[in-house]
């Protein structure tokens, strides 16, 4: 059964939330991050506020993804994590 636009967003709010609270991720959740974040991009069923959020979660996710110290880059984006689990957080409850 795929996965609607809300199930996609609750991922990415699940692995954004992991990031900000371990400061750690892996590689490959950066990459489900990209993926999702891309695919939702193209949806127009996505609260216009949250698709503004989706390209820098996209950003993020593809720097995040070959970075050579993801947890230094997971933590020298602490701040804009949580802003963006509270922007999906407020436009898609769950």
């Amino acid at each position: 059964m795929p996965l609607n636009h809300n199930d996609q967003l609750h991922i990415i709010r699940d692995l954004l939330q992991d990031h900000y609270t371990d400061c750690a991720g892996s590689p490959s959740e950066c990459a489900q991050l990209e993926r999702l974040a891309a695919h939702l991009l193209e949806n127009g069923a996505v609260h216009e506020e949250v698709r503004n959020i989706l390209s820098n979660i996209n950003e993020y996710s593809h720097t995040g993804f070959s970075h050579q110290h993801l947890e230094e880059h997971i933590t020298n984006h602490r701040s804009h994590l949580e802003s963006w689990i509270n922007t999906i957080q407020t436009h898609h409850p769950y």
